[in-house]
């Protein structure tokens, strides 16, 4: 009797294995849905749906704060999961040796009030100024704009003023029009 256990379990062992072994060769067989995944992407590449295109608007918009800093935006890239300017941060002022642009809460607000914050920039996350320096580079916000957004307001250290020595607040206000678009 012993015999005949060994052979029942034996031979369970067997159907459990076929059975996974038919599973598996399902999915690579042609014309599957798995199969057809596969057989397009390169190995170790995820699937993903197609994404939003990015659209670029030239601008052309400065603003000063009363200490001395400077903020012009020269394009704006509307993307899928994020917002990108092309800024310019200059500082020339007589009070202070620098300022930072990112000390208190810097954001795109929408028009419906939304605030896309602003991710820090690496090695400088307070966007830190020198007196008589010049910053070039591409500010990245958290979140997309609508597409049917005609303008977008950028805030630079919310809850500051204006004249101070360590984050002076700053508020542009950026058209996404078409006429911002033919400009430049």
């Amino acid at each position: 009797m012993p015999d005949l256990r060994l052979i029942v379990v034996a031979g369970v062992s067997a159907l459990s294995l076929a059975a996974c072994s038919r599973q598996d060769v399902s999915k690579d067989t042609p014309g599957s849905p798995e199969a057809a995944a596969a057989a397009s992407a390169p190995a170790n590449t995820p699937v993903t749906a197609q994404p939003r295109e990015t659209r670029t608007v030239p601008v052309d918009v400065q603003g000063v704060t009363d200490v001395g800093a400077t903020v012009r935006v020269k394009s704006v890239d509307l993307a899928e999961d994020a917002t990108v300017l092309d800024v310019s941060i200059s500082f020339a002022g007589k009070t202070t040796n620098n300022v930072k642009m990112a000390t208190n809460p810097t954001y795109i607000q929408l028009p419906n009030g939304q605030k896309l914050m602003l991710k820090a920039p690496e090695g400088n996350p307070d966007m830190n100024v020198v007196n008589g320096d010049t910053m070039n580079g591409r500010l990245v916000f958290m979140g997309a704009v609508p597409r049917d957004a005609q303008r977008i307001a950028v805030v630079f250290n919310e809850g500051s003023s204006s004249d101070s020595i360590i984050g002076p607040f700053l508020r542009l206000d950026v058209p996404l029009t078409a006429q911002a678009e033919s400009a430049g």
